[in-house]
């Protein structure tokens, strides 16, 4: 009896050291699977993550080639546009010729010149486009030659104006009456003396006084 006890008893642990090593075997193969998969995972992830940057990179490159296409293509276009403009605002020869025949033409439809019997007038002008040069006198006009009344300053300035010279670069050589109350004659030079005129003047009401004539005179008498 005691024998088949033992025997029993090996059978027993034989059976029990095979269970148990199986069971290590599928529990190893277990833990390896498990490994296996939590390394296929994180290796997905990455790949992911580098397929995802690696895409943004791209469309970033892309992004950048594109702007600077769209960058260079209006480059090209406002060049384009200024080259255009700049034909079109550039005035041709022909435009240049027509404004100066117009100028030119509107200057001698508003100065014209008369001839004179005097051997001391060089020529005579008289320039539509001469206006009343503005008066600060109210009231009834009475001519004053006081060279220190308003008047005589107001003709004085209206000589100016004819004559194209500064008042303050001008010698006054004679203002007087010139043929009624509302008319003056004054002979001005130029303080070298190489400009010398006889400016005729009426009095405009309530606008001051106006030039109607311009003498070019060879000396002063």
């Amino acid at each position: 009896m005691p024998d088949q006890n033992q025997r029993v008893n090996s059978r027993l642990n034989n059976r029990k050291k095979k269970n148990n090593t199986i069971l290590n075997v599928l529990i190893g193969i277990v833990l390896l699977l498990i490994i296996v998969v939590i390394v296929n995972l994180v290796t997905s992830d990455d790949d992911k993550n580098n397929s995802a940057t690696e895409k943004e990179d791209t469309e970033s490159v892309s992004d950048i080639k594109d702007t600077e296409e769209v960058t260079e293509q209006d480059k090209e276009l406002t060049t384009e546009e200024i080259e255009e403009d700049s034909e079109q605002n550039e005035p041709t020869t022909e435009d240049t010729d027509s404004a100066n025949e117009s100028d030119s033409s509107t200057n001698s439809s508003l100065v014209t010149t008369e001839e004179s019997g005097d051997p001391n007038v060089e020529s005579v002008m008289v320039d539509s486009s001469w206006e009343p040069i503005g008066t600060s006198q109210a009231g009834e006009h009475v001519s004053s030659y006081d060279k220190d009344s308003v008047d005589w300053k107001e003709k004085v300035d209206a000589l100016a104006y004819a004559a194209n010279l500064d008042p303050s670069s001008m010698y006054v050589k004679f203002l007087g009456n010139g043929g009624s109350p509302q008319k003056s004659i004054g002979t001005v030079t130029s303080k070298d003396g190489s400009e010398i005129y006889r400016i005729s003047l009426e009095w405009v009401e309530g606008q001051g006084w106006k030039p109607t004539k311009k003498e070019k005179l060879i000396t002063v008498k």
